[in-house]
């Protein structure tokens, strides 16, 4: 199995080959530095000194030739100064020694140098130069013998035998001139080859310096670009899946690339995106069941299901159909279901739309709560309420739901006739009980199933306001307590106090009208009424109630809760209250 690479290894790998490129950089400029090093050696240590003693040879051999020749002069000049030629004679030979001393220092140096030259093409022309030195000492050597030889004669006095040894001697010393000169030429040009060699190998060794470090640049950054670049692209696409996981998208996957810490890493992703995508799954499948939001607060928590009871303020919501059950009760089970399910999806999207939590479906009443945390606590009863509102333009919907699926019922294929059954506006009515007041909302029920509900005195009360709402003839009945909450943004009208099954406590119900800049004048009547016939009524004022309570019906539209204080006032005069009566209605059924 191929072991992975890691990371830390990866970029070792960079900065060890940048160092070994650097490395190969510094050993060939130290070679070549040190081959221009053993050039300059050798000029300094072995060809300008020789060339140095060839000089200092061929200037002791001239000042030797002077000499010569002044002391053939002193010989011309009478009288003769016997003291001073003896004193140039004496400087004669003394340059004779020094020309000697030099041609034997020159020729060691020549031979010494031999081995240590830098190059064979350097030995090969000192090695050239060795001969003719030893050819100087014997042309210099040659030279002097004759030289003496004529100063011999001229202090004998043979003059004539003097002066044709000395037209020889003059061709001697040209001869030894000429060579001298030639030997000096060639030890400058093997000088200058020598400066220049060195001169071509340190320029050699600037241009491959350079050569190889831009090599080094352009492999190290070819390298390091491949790298960086294998290192950044799964974490550019890494960091894209993440991104798309924020957008909601629970179906990214990264790449899985190599075998570092960031495939690791990748890996770890595409394991965490599968369990939130598995979580998301979780959610929207109990989601079907318990309010999303629930879910969330269930998985969110980290002790199981255990979440504890609260008791606080809210509001709770019970909504039925009037006329939905009796005219499905006749379909087949599947249809049923399926009209049923649709009904409820109608019946529970304002209750989700306004922040309510879903509670449960009873046949088919459905029942929602407001209240923290999913709903801000100073405005529970207003989105209670604006929710019932939108249930009444759901009416229509759920209206256009049966007619639309009217060959599913019995009666439409009995008469062969798949064209929607003709619905009657009143065959269907809403009826809405809201009540606001202290409940504990948690998570209840059994150690092997819960639901998170709501309980408490304010869930019977809603629920009995939803069967007043059908008695009183209005879609929507309040509590006094929610009605208080609502401030000034919806209009209402006081129904009755009632005191319902089950409870001791009088309850003052109010009817929802709607929203306050939506009421008509019309209604606006109506509500002044019905509220000045109401107050009529706790007196026992039974004309002028009946008055006010008349006058809340026209003859186009009927008002039910006026209708209903007409009858009860026709009772109450036929069968007079007690005189301690508080004016509280109490409900026989629920």
């Amino acid at each position: 199995m191929k072991r992975p690479v890691s990371i830390g290894f990866k970029i070792f790998g960079i900065a060890a080959s940048m160092l070994g490129l650097l490395l190969v950089v510094v050993q060939v400029s130290t070679h070549r530095l040190q081959q221009v090093s053993r050039e300059i050696e050798s000029l300094a240590e072995y060809i300008i000194p020789i060339t140095n003693a060839v000089a200092k040879v061929d200037v002791h051999a001239l000042e030797q030739e002077v000499l010569f020749e002044r002391i053939l002069k002193h010989y011309e000049i009478e009288p003769l100064d016997p003291k001073l030629i003896a004193t140039e004679t004496a400087e004669f030979e003394r340059r004779n020694i020094e020309v000697d001393e030099e041609l034997i220092a020159a020729e060691q140096r020549a031979e010494n140098a031999l081995e240590h030259l830098a190059t064979v093409t350097e030995q090969t022309k000192l090695a050239a130069v060795i001969p003719k030195l030893q050819e100087v000492e014997v042309l210099h050597q040659v030279f002097h013998d004759h030289a003496v030889e004529v100063l011999g004669l001229l202090k004998a006095g043979q003059y004539d035998q003097a002066h044709q040894l000395e037209r020889q001697l003059a061709d001697e010393e040209a001869i030894l001139n000429q060579e001298l000169e030639t030997i000096l030429l060639e030890l400058e040009a093997l000088t200058v080859a020598a400066a220049e060699a060195g001169q071509r190998r340190q320029q050699t060794v600037q241009r491959l310096s350079v050569a190889i470090a831009l090599l080094a640049t352009v492999l190290g950054g070819v390298g390091a670009g491949l790298v960086t670049q294998g290192l950044v692209r799964p974490v550019r696409q890494l960091t894209r899946k993440m991104q798309a996981i924020q957008q909601g998208d629970l179906n990214a996957q990264a790449q899985v690339i190599g075998g570092d810490e960031v495939a690791t890493l990748a890996t770890a992703f595409n394991q965490m995106a599968r369990e939130l995508k598995s979580k998301a799954q979780l959610e929207d499948t109990f989601g079907k069941y318990v309010d999303p939001r629930v879910v969330k607060q269930l998985l969110a928590r980290t002790d199981s299901t255990n979440i504890t009871g609260d008791r606080q303020v809210m509001t709770v919501f019970f909504a039925d159909v009037e006329g939905f059950s009796e005219r499905t009760q006749s379909l087949s089970p599947e249809d049923l279901v399926t009209l049923t399910n649709a009904y409820f999806t109608l019946m529970a999207q304002p209750i989700g739309q306004h922040l309510g939590v879903l509670d449960k479906f009873i046949n088919t009443i459905v029942m929602g709560f407001w209240g923290p945390p999913f709903a801000d606590a100073e405005r529970h009863a207003e989105l209670a309420c604006a929710a019932a509102l939108d249930l009444q333009t759901q009416l229509s919907k759920i209206q256009a739901l049966i007619e639309n699926q009217a060959h599913l019922f019995p009666e439409s294929q009995e008469d062969g006739n798949a064209s929607p059954l003709p619905l009657e506006r009143g065959d269907f009515y809403l009826h809405v009980g809201i009540a606001t007041g202290p409940l504990v909302a948690g998570n209840m029920g059994s150690a092997r199933a819960k639901s998170y509900t709501v309980m408490g005195d304010t869930v019977n009360t809603a629920s009995r306001l939803k069967g007043v709402s059908k008695q009183y003839g209005v879609a929507i009945a309040l509590t006094q307590e929610t009605q208080t909450r609502l401030g000034d943004r919806y209009a209402t009208r006081e129904l009755d106090l009632i005191q319902v099954i089950g409870k001791e406590e009088p309850v003052r119900v109010y009817e929802l009208l709607g929203e306050a800049t939506q009421i008509d004048e019309g209604i606006r009547q109506r509500q002044q009424h019905f509220a000045q016939g109401l107050a009529a009524y706790r007196q026992q004022h039974w004309d002028d109630a009946a008055n006010y309570f008349a006058a809340c019906s026209t003859p186009e539209q009927s008002d039910p809760p006026a209708q209903l204080y007409l009858n009860r006032i026709k009772t109450l005069r036929q069968q007079p209250p007690a005189a301690d009566w508080d004016g509280v209605w109490r409900l026989t059924k629920k």
